[in-house]
Parts: structure tokens; sequence; C-alpha cells
């Protein structure tokens, strides 16, 4: 289930949407056209995490490509496709199929979290009972695995976005897909993020840019979102993990811990 090319792009990483400040030397006062303009972004990025967090239950596609930093400092582009189901406060899955046709996902049950790879035959769970948020949290930060946009559907979406929306900045008015769309700008402490929101309907996110500036070659990380649905599908079947025969469990091992997930130490 490793794959050595890909691992730099850490999911960890996050967003990065605690903002630092930095000073400067002279102030500049902003037209007023300018100030209510970025008061708009504000107001719609605080429309959009308070919706998701809000949402009982979604489903959405995203056509993600993102960037790994080689050695030789170049940036090669890989993409996916991932599909998330999401059923709070604790059912999740997300199936992802990467371009080159291989299939891996991560499913939770409110009690047991498993990681598999449909082609290498492999699956690995930890026990962590709880909430979607809180296996997630896990898997990202304590495994260090890779999970793009868990941050966007977090239930604590809103106070994470608290700290940047004074750096929030409409960049422009597009269409997307037909869409009628605001671009929005802000900045985190490790990275900027740009977002799509629509200008009707369900503030639910068209599109999302993210540049890790602070990481070596600044990858960007980027999903297209389609196929949104408040109102999926989503048995508990849905969140169970049936191992396909002959498929192998391994175990997952915590980074500096030399020991199995979830495993007490003598």
């Amino acid at each position: 289930m490793r794959d050595v090319r890909r691992a730099r792009l850490r999911g960890r990483r996050g967003l990065g949407w605690r903002a630092t400040m930095a000073g400067v030397f002279i102030a500049v006062a902003l037209p007023p056209a300018a100030v209510s303009e970025d008061n708009r972004a504000a107001a719609r990025l605080e429309a959009m995490a308070t919706f998701l967090a809000k949402t009982k239950s979604l489903s959405v596609a995203a056509d993600c490509s993102y960037d790994v930093v080689q050695d030789s400092g170049q940036k090669i582009e890989f993409g996916e496709r991932r599909e998330m189901t999401l059923r709070r406060p604790d059912r999740a899955r997300i199936d992802v199929t990467r371009r080159d046709g291989s299939r891996r996902g991560v499913l939770f049950d409110g009690t047991q979290l498993t990681a598999f790879d449909l082609d290498e035959k492999v699956y690995a769970t930890v026990p962590k009972p709880g909430t979607a948020d809180a296996a997630f949290a896990y898997f990202t930060q304590d495994l260090n695995m890779r999970l793009p946009l868990r941050e966007l559907f977090a239930t604590d979406l809103p106070q994470e976005l608290k700290d940047v929306l004074g750096t929030a900045r409409l960049v422009g008015q597009e269409k997307l897909g037909g869409v009628a769309t605001d671009d929005i700008a802000f900045r985190g402490d490790t990275a900027d993020v740009q977002l799509w929101i629509p200008h009707d309907g369900d503030p639910l996110p068209r599109r999302i840019v993210i540049t890790y500036r602070l990481a070596g070659g600044q990858p960007r990380f980027e999903a297209d979102f389609r196929d949104w649905n408040l109102k999926p599908d989503a048995p508990d079947s849905l969140f169970t993990f049936a191992p396909a025969a002959g498929a192998e469990q391994i175990p997952i091992l915590a980074p500096g811990r030399g020991k199995p997930a979830g495993e007490k130490r003598p």
C-alpha cells in the first residue's frame, strides 16, 4: 500500500489554515469597493464552512491532481478520482481511483478504521471508536497517512477558518461548468488556497487549489468537485469492509513506534 514516488505529498500538511500575519511598514487604505468585495469573500467562506459542517450526510466526487517534487527538484503531476460519502457523526468512506487504474480507499464504521488496496489485495484495520473527525485526524496526524481534503469535511471547519477570514480576497467571478462562482483566495500559515463557490444555491465548492508554499518546490493540489448529493443512499453496509477472497491483512505501523497501531507497548 506504499507508493514511494507519491509519498512526499502527505495528507498531514492539510490546508494550512492557521494564519500568521506579517507586519508592514506602510499602511495603505483600501478603496471602499475593495473592502466590500473582501468582506463578501469572507462571508462566502463562512457560509460554505457552516453549511458543510452542519450537513448530516453528503456524497461528492472530486477529480484531483497533485505535484510530487522529486529529489532533483522536478515536479511530477499525478491524478486521481475521489468518491467520498459521509454520514455524521461516525460513518465515512473514500474510494480512490488513480489515473493508472489502481484502486484503494479508506472507510470508517464508527468503531474501526480500514485502509485497503484492491489491486495489491491488502488491507489494514485499527480499532478507533468515536467520530469520523477523530478517526481521520488519527489517520493523518498519528499514522502520517495521506488524506487530502480532510479538513474541508471536518465539523470544526468554521472554527478553523476564523483565523484566515481576514486574508480572504475576492479574485473575481468565473463560470465553472456553466455555474457562476466567486473565485476566493486566502492564506494560511503554510498554504495558499483558492476556492470557487457558486453565487446561487447551496454554497458547495466547485473547485479548490492549494499551494504548499513552505514545502520544497511549492507543490500544488487541485480538485474539481461534482455530483454533490446531500441525501445519499448510505446504509451501514456501505461503511463495512468485506475483504475480497485472497486479500491479506497487514498491520498499520505508527511512525517512530515500530509497533502496529493500536497495540500497546509492553
